[in-house]
């Protein structure tokens, strides 16, 4: 019977281990599951924000490259209306009009004119009051008499002693400190004047000097307007400068002005320095390829960067002629011989060179007649028998050799 139990006991000593070694290896199963399931769950997470993270680099390069081609076509827009965005605007300069005003900033140091806030003086504290201890009352009537009387010599003591420090500090040690409080405050007070003086003194002094200039200034253009007026030359020379400052040309196409003026003749003698061909983006498209993660760039055709630049360098032409002979009201200048010309290295020789694409000659009654609103620029040129490159993009020059006419 004891080895029947104590087999008993065995068996059932190897079945709890068999299920305590089966929960475990449960346990351990579940908590794999468990971390698998979490690095599944976190490894979709990343996936999913690296999916996000790349769908918005996508978009925002797609975006650039969009932006980029907008850009692209503005400028060749503003390349193409070279002409187009000149008709709309008179270019007749008021001299008068270019007179200033003198304008003042307002004065810098506005604190130093709020006085400085009075010091708040000391008040003297209230008179100590003598407070003799309470009458005996009692027994004490008969037999504290004398204790009463000491009480009341001691208290009377304190409160002369108490009484003279109070004296002291009304009449000396108070006044002293409010008469340095004054006495700072007065110093105070007297430092800001003095600051105040000096920065409106300053101050004037600078709009005074901007008035001089201003004035210095008017009566200049009043000097130009007077010689302009009497026919001086020299004066019309400096407003067909004004005339021309005020062109504004598109940033990518600068362009640059040479001229004199022949009284006798009544003809201006233009030299207009365009911008080498080198000098106008060819890029006319921007694309983002995701697979690449690259944008691409789609060049003009060589016909499309040809005709653009040929077709700039004709309106330019008819531009100045336009802009001169319309801001020239009264008339004086009767004809206009131009040259229009890029400055650049020759690829011939590697030097720099001067390279004329145009020669042509105006006059007023005959090209004030044309409706600029519909030509052709080159046509234009063409109709006023002007020597025209058939390939100002190749840098190919006209011969200058009979001269503009």
């Amino acid at each position: 019977m004891a080895e029947q139990r104590q087999r008993r006991e065995h068996a059932a000593a190897l079945q709890a281990h068999d299920r305590a070694v089966r929960e475990a290896d449960r346990a351990q199963r579940e908590y794999e599951r468990a971390v698998a399931a979490a690095d599944r769950a976190a490894t979709h997470a990343q996936n999913v924000a690296r999916t996000e993270a790349l769908k918005a680099h996508q978009r925002a390069q797609r975006e650039y490259a969009e932006s980029l081609t907008a850009q692209a076509l503005e400028a060749f827009e503003e390349v193409d209306s070279i002409l187009a965005a000149t008709l709309a605007v008179d270019d007749y300069v008021d001299i008068d009009a270019l007179k200033q005003t003198a304008s003042h900033p307002p004065f810098p140091r506005e604190d130093l004119k709020k006085p400085t806030p009075q010091p708040r003086l000391e008040k003297p504290p209230a008179e100590p009051a003598f407070v003799p201890p309470p009458p005996p009352t009692g027994m004490a009537k008969v037999f504290g008499k004398k204790a009463h009387a000491e009480a009341t010599s001691a208290a009377h003591a304190a409160w002369q002693a108490e009484h003279q420090a109070w004296s002291h500090y009304v009449q000396r040690v108070l006044p002293a400190k409010n008469a340095e409080l004054l006495k700072q405050h007065a110093a105070a007070e007297k430092h800001r004047g003095e600051m105040l003086t000096t920065a409106l003194a300053k101050y004037r002094r600078e709009c005074d000097e901007r008035e001089r200039q201003v004035a210095q200034t008017n009566a200049g253009l009043d000097t130009f307007k007077k010689a302009f007026q009497s026919g001086d030359a020299d004066a019309l020379v400096q407003y067909v400068g004004l005339i021309l400052s005020n062109s504004a040309y598109p940033e990518i196409f600068q362009v640059d002005f040479e001229y004199e003026f022949d009284p006798e003749l009544g003809e201006l003698t233009a030299a207009v320095i365009v911008p080498p061909p080198s000098a106008v983006p060819k890029i006319k498209a921007f694309k983002y390829v995701p697979a690449s993660d690259e944008i691409r760039e789609t060049a003009c055709t060589q016909k499309e960067q040809k005709d653009r630049y040929n077709g700039a360098v004709a309106a330019v032409a008819i531009r100045t002629f336009h802009e001169v002979f319309e801001g020239d009201r009264e008339g004086r200048i009767k004809t206009i011989s131009l040259t229009v010309q890029a400055e650049t290295s020759n690829p011939a020789t590697g030097l720099a060179d001067t390279f004329p694409f145009v020669a042509a000659a105006a006059d007023r009654h005959e090209f004030i007649r044309y409706d600029l609103r519909n030509v052709d620029p080159s046509q234009t040129l063409e109709l006023m028998h002007a020597a025209v490159s058939k390939n100002a993009f190749a840098l190919k020059p006209i011969s200058t050799a009979r001269g503009i006419r």
